[in-house]
């Protein structure tokens, strides 16, 4: 078991990650950036990024700075938690393991996103929210594809029934035999 302050310091580096992907994931989707959520990522996450887009230059809407800065966040948070449960610090672990788990936050956003868009569209079709426009914003650029190979049917649109099984796929088998160092090794 972990002391409070290693728990703390970890989720603070966990969130930390999670705006960051948020950043990448809002630009990659070209998200309306006067959203006011939009606006509270870009505010939040512009004194870290802009410097290291000196190096880690955009390149058209990807923005690798802030995936870099994600995954460094979700390093320093696997690196602490093995200091802090006694394990030696294995490079190759910590990297493999902060990869995975940043490639598997990008996933879920976009799953949370899909889920959010569906739901908001059944409960206000027509009301605008800050929240619900970022979710479509964000879920619309995997729903497109599926809506080519699948047009709604009768009104009923089944594009994301598609996305979130290859999502699921690409998170469940994908990411798990891409990257399968999963145990602490020595």
């Amino acid at each position: 078991m972990t002391d409070p302050f290693t728990f703390v310091v970890t989720l603070a580096l966990r969130v930390a990650a999670l705006i960051f992907l948020f950043r990448f994931i809002l630009q990659a989707a070209r998200a309306s950036f006067y959203n006011p959520f939009c606006e509270g990522i870009v505010r939040i996450t512009d004194p870290v990024l802009n410097p290291l887009r000196q190096v880690l230059r955009p390149y058209r809407n990807l923005d690798f700075a802030s995936f870099a800065t994600a995954w460094v966040a979700h390093m320093a948070a696997a690196a602490i938690y093995a200091v802090s449960v006694g394990a030696p610090l294995n490079v190759l672990y910590i990297l493999n393991d902060s990869l995975h788990s940043t490639l598997s936050l990008v996933v879920w956003i976009f799953l949370i996103a899909i889920f959010l868009s569906i739901v908001m569209s059944w409960i206000a079709p027509n009301v605008y929210s800050p929240a619900a426009n970022v979710a479509r914003e964000v879920a619309e650029p995997l729903l497109s594809p599926a809506r080519r190979i699948l047009p709604p049917l009768g009104g009923l649109d089944l594009s994301p029934m598609i996305t979130v099984a290859v999502l699921l796929v690409i998170e469940s088998f994908v990411l798990g035999t891409l990257l399968p160092i999963r145990v602490w090794a020595g």
